[in-house]
């Protein structure tokens, strides 16, 4: 497996990454948020945010994703200590096979190098097996339920 920060050419394998048939309110936004990722990441209007999107590739193809960027307080603007997990995907064929923790875990541990504090990310209630991968993969982290994130559940990691 390689992990690599994903290019404009991947734009193409993101629009179609295939997270199976399921149909469900989290995976629909999983899909719409994982195609969008290459014109999120360059945004002229976000720079300040430092977007990052990591994909990781088995024989060449990408089988995850995964994409942060700098969290952003109301009146202190983007705070470089602190990262939003946007999302961590990985194709259906390649669940369960610990690449999405592996793909987490380094992304987690180059913040850390670079001397971020806190990762957060959010996880929608209905959606079992995100919630058992972030319990699971991330006992340390504190599960909350803010208000302004309702009904999504908030994981706020301590690096």
């Amino acid at each position: 497996m390689i992990l690599r920060d994903a290019t404009a050419a991947d734009a193409g394998a993101l629009e179609s990454f295939d997270l199976g048939e399921q149909p469900s309110v989290w995976l629909d936004e999983v899909a719409e948020i994982v195609a969008g990722l290459v014109r999120w990441q360059h945004d002229e209007d976000h720079t300040e945010l430092d977007r990052r999107v990591i994909v990781a590739e088995v024989d060449g193809a990408i089988v995850a994703v995964t994409a942060h960027e700098r969290l952003e307080h109301d009146t202190l603007g983007p705070l470089a200590d602190h990262r939003y997990v946007m999302v961590v995907a990985v194709r259906v064929d390649h669940r369960r096979s610990g690449i999405g923790t592996v793909l987490l875990e380094s992304v987690l541990a180059e913040m850390q190098r670079q001397g971020v504090l806190t990762a957060s990310w959010l996880v929608h209630p209905a959606n079992l097996a995100s919630a058992a991968f972030s319990r699971t993969g991330f006992p340390d982290a504190d599960e909350t339920y803010p208000p302004e994130d309702r009904p999504y559940a908030r994981f706020t990691l301590r690096l």
